[in-house]
């Protein structure tokens, strides 16, 4: 990793790669795909001023079992689609800077970690188990909202918050 300290893009897709860990000293990284690997420790992107200038952040198809509590302060697009996850490390409090979320193929039942994210344009939760439209708030830039092949049967209107820049609403299947 010495050699490395200069790279601002790095993809590790399709490895085998289970931690991550040793890119904590690419203080330069701004663009990590480390899509269909076996990642079970993510640690790294959740500690203070370790991945401060990361933009982009593509995590799908590994192997965590938790949504993090992610302290990458410039991050704007993060992947954690297709890793069976459910269950949310309760220091995750929304993103300040993220623009796009994609969270398909997993288990999330409430709409809880996807809230309290001012910039986020974009949301895809497609093939989840979520049941109703509430439970959102703190997204007033969000325009594009992917909630196909979910379990929502019902849309009662007195109880889906306002979203005043929605421009798409996916609700197909």
């Amino acid at each position: 990793m010495e050699e490395a300290k200069e790279v601002y893009i790095m993809n590790l897709a399709l490895n085998n790669i289970a931690d991550p860990s040793a890119l904590k000293e690419l203080q330069m990284l701004q663009h990590i795909d480390l899509s269909k690997n076996k990642v079970k420790n993510i640690t790294i992107f959740t500690q203070d001023e370790v991945m401060v200038n990361l933009k982009y952040l593509d995590i799908s198809s590994n192997k965590f079992s938790e949504f993090p509590a992610l302290k990458c302060p410039k991050l704007e697009y993060l992947d954690i689609s297709d890793n069976k996850l459910e269950k949310v490390n309760e220091a995750w409090q929304g993103h300040p800077s993220l623009k796009i979320l994609k969270s398909k193929e997993n288990k999330f039942k409430t709409f809880a970690p996807f809230k309290n994210m001012p910039k986020l344009e974009e949301l895809y939760l497609a093939s989840n188990n979520l049941s109703s439209l509430t439970g959102y708030e703190g997204l007033p830039a969000l325009k594009k909202l992917h909630l196909r092949r979910n379990k929502i049967e019902k849309i009662e209107e007195e109880g889906v918050p306002e979203l005043p820049a929605l421009e798409y609403l996916n609700l197909r299947s």
